[in-house]
């Protein structure tokens, strides 16, 4: 057909481009906003953030809205031309209609101005599963879902009859009885004059973008690794939790938890072996807690959970207890068993704060003290922690200037061989000697270092600081003794040791031969992965002595020990504890000291305080001693008058 003999194109070409634009758009919008987040991988959709998730939405439904709001007016306005059109031009314009009803992807029901349905188009019926001839004369109440009373209805007609439209999301209803969600635009058709006669309305299933919303809502409030809730979920429900509790007058616990030493399963283990164990971790957390409290990831190791209900903090203690235990439990991972433990803050609303962040730096306050208490345990919030929290601040700052201000020292304590009851070594051991808060021992500030990552730069100064002492005592003469540093996890895993200990023998002028360097590592090295261990079969090869200290405490694989380049054990000072009179501490001490002969290492006992501890341990073969009873750490000054004395001392002076 020639468009010159059809008068709704030449007359009215803009309806024409009006109509047609509006389904090309529908259809672009279905594209272009429902299918590209079903593709989004794991990384891409864990980058989502609130705010995208907020933004999202409007957009959504602005992309839906404009095009079935330009077809609703397109349609509108070729309804209200039919009476004119009609009876000129009766066979263009139906052809018209026809084509732009039939092929259009929105559902179209027209009704009388009765509201008597007077057709559907194809759309409707595929969207809703009703026929046309099983609705023509019927009132479009028949898909109500449900979900509304009159009042919304009310509210919608009010809308059409004072601007003749409305339009909105609402929830409808398919023949087989899915409720489904859809963006419908009503509006009201009138004639020339002015007369209501039909209403037209048009409707989009939104079922597949209400999807990606809810998709893109749970990836904003969820932690990708875990699928706990995030930080941002987890704020917003404290928020509310303290709101319903104040109404309620009941209490809310927030218990903050940290995993112990899990950056050093992280490095040493790796980062997938890492992403196991926090799995492993929210999924046990889940298991402890009620369904309708509250478990988040804050990021990194830190979890924790929001208590709501409660009438006194007991309950909180209990869920501590039962998580501790829960978390202690032993994993497999691959060929690695791994025993983790956390520390736990806690803080009730309204006794601790009475304001959401408040409450949270209670519950970080206390997680920090039950860390410093020697972690795997809990701790409820008290207000003479606040001046523990700070005083954690201030050795931070102060220790980033202590090496510049030349505030560190090195002191020795001797090691002594227990048969032939002479020394043998040395353990240099750092301490600090503040302006203002005078002399301070390890315990207090090596664990801030190694939290800030200033124990890389420290441990380098020990090392270095140790081997100038030990070029002046190479320079004495005498008997060469062997000298050890304390290396933290850190200095292994960065690989530069060996590195460090090669560039301070350079700089102080000692050949590796002529010097014997002891390391003494934590046990829970023996979890390290084989970056570390290669480190250790380099230093070892290298001549270093190798040491586990503190042996005992930590959660070693005994089958794996045999197999490591370690030289020696240090049982850990717990074990000495009340010898001889403590039988668990005296069997485990003997048991250690056994088994390490047996592998053929050298057993050290460090901790001896008493004559009867030393006792016990010449009575069970143990090789070398170190403690208080046979010789306390001294400045470098006094361990040098003890070298020229040839070592005597307890030892000397108990003959």
């Amino acid at each position: 057909m020639d468009s010159s003999d059809n008068p709704v194109f030449p007359r009215s070409p803009w309806a024409n481009g009006l109509i047609f634009f509006s389904v090309g758009c529908g259809a672009m919008a279905i594209v272009l906003v429902a299918l590209p987040y079903p593709c989004l991988t794991p990384e891409q959709a864990s980058a989502c953030t609130a705010w995208q998730a907020v933004q999202t939405k409007p957009m959504v439904l602005l992309a839906l809205a404009l095009p079935v709001a330009l077809l609703a007016a397109a349609l509108a306005w070729l309804v209200n031309r039919q009476q004119t059109l009609l009876q000129t031009h009766p066979e263009n314009y139906a052809q018209l209609a026809a084509t732009v009803f039939q092929s259009t992807q929105e559902a179209i029901l027209i009704t009388d101005r009765y509201l008597n349905i007077i057709t559907v188009n194809p759309a409707f019926s595929e969207i809703t599963g009703f026929s046309l001839e099983e609705v023509v004369g019927r009132q479009p109440r028949f898909h109500r879902s449900g979900q509304y009373d009159e009042r919304f209805y009310e509210h919608i007609w009010s809308c059409i009859r004072k601007t003749d439209h409305w339009q909105g999301e609402i929830w409808n209803r398919r023949k087989n009885g899915e409720l489904f969600p859809a963006w419908e635009n009503v509006s009201s058709v009138r004639n020339s004059h002015g007369t209501i006669t039909h209403y037209v309305s048009l409707m989009s299933d939104i079922s597949a973008i209400k999807q990606v919303e809810e998709r893109l809502n749970h990836l904003a409030h969820h932690d990708p690794l875990t699928e706990l809730h995030n930080r941002l979920a987890y704020t917003s429900h404290l928020e509310s939790a303290l709101e319903r509790a104040k109404r309620h007058a009941t209490k809310v616990a927030l218990l903050l938890l940290d995993l112990d030493r899990f950056k050093h399963i992280n490095d040493t283990l790796g980062h997938a072996t890492g992403d196991l164990v926090l799995t492993t971790i929210a999924e046990r957390l889940r298991r402890c807690v009620r369904g309708e409290d509250m478990v988040a990831r804050l990021g990194g190791d830190e979890f924790t959970i929001v208590l709501e209900g409660i009438s006194h903090g007991e309950s909180a203690g209990t869920l501590a207890q039962k998580i501790t235990r829960t978390v202690n439990e032993p994993m497999w991972l691959g060929e690695h068993e791994i025993a983790m433990s956390t520390s736990i803050g806690i803080a009730i609303y309204p006794d601790d704060a009475s304001e959401a962040d408040a409450l949270a730096q209670a519950a970080d306050t206390a997680m920090y003290r039950a860390k410093s208490h020697g972690r795997n345990s809990y701790e409820f919030f008290t207000p003479e922690m606040v001046t523990h929290s700070q005083w954690r601040l201030a050795i931070e700052s102060a220790l980033r200037h202590a090496l510049e201000q030349n505030e560190l020292s090195l002191y020795y304590q001797p090691l002594y061989n227990l048969n032939r009851r002479e020394i043998v070594g040395l353990e240099a051991l750092v301490r600090w000697h503040h302006p203002q808060w005078g002399l301070l021992l390890p315990d207090q500030f090596i664990e801030i270092a190694e939290e800030t990552g200033l124990i890389d730069g420290l441990g380098d100064w020990v090392i270095n600081t140790a081997c100038a002492q030990l070029a002046e005592w190479h320079r004495m003469g005498g008997k060469p003794l062997r000298l050890s540093v304390n290396v933290s996890g850190h200095q292994l895993i960065n690989g530069h040791l060996l590195e460090t200990l090669q560039s301070s023998l350079l700089v102080h002028e000692l050949e590796p031969s002529e010097v014997r360097f002891g390391l003494d590592i934590t046990e829970n090295m023996l979890q390290a992965g084989d970056d570390v261990l290669k480190t250790l079969r380099r230093l070892r090869a290298w001549g270093a002595n190798i040491t586990i200290d503190d042996f005992g405490s930590g959660y070693s694989s005994l089958r794996h020990l045999k197999d490591l380049p370690v030289d020696a054990l240090k049982i850990d000072p717990v074990f000495l504890k009340d010898i001889p009179f403590d039988t668990d501490n005296y069997a485990i001490a003997a048991a250690i000291i056994s088994m390490g002969q047996s592998l053929g290492m050298n057993i050290i006992a460090e901790g001896v305080e008493t004559t009867e501890q030393l006792a016990f341990l010449e009575l069970h073969g143990c090789d070398e001693v170190q403690g208080y009873l046979i010789g306390k750490p001294m400045p470098a000054e006094q361990a040098t008058r003890l070298m020229r004395d040839n070592g005597q001392g307890y030892f000397e002076h108990s003959r």
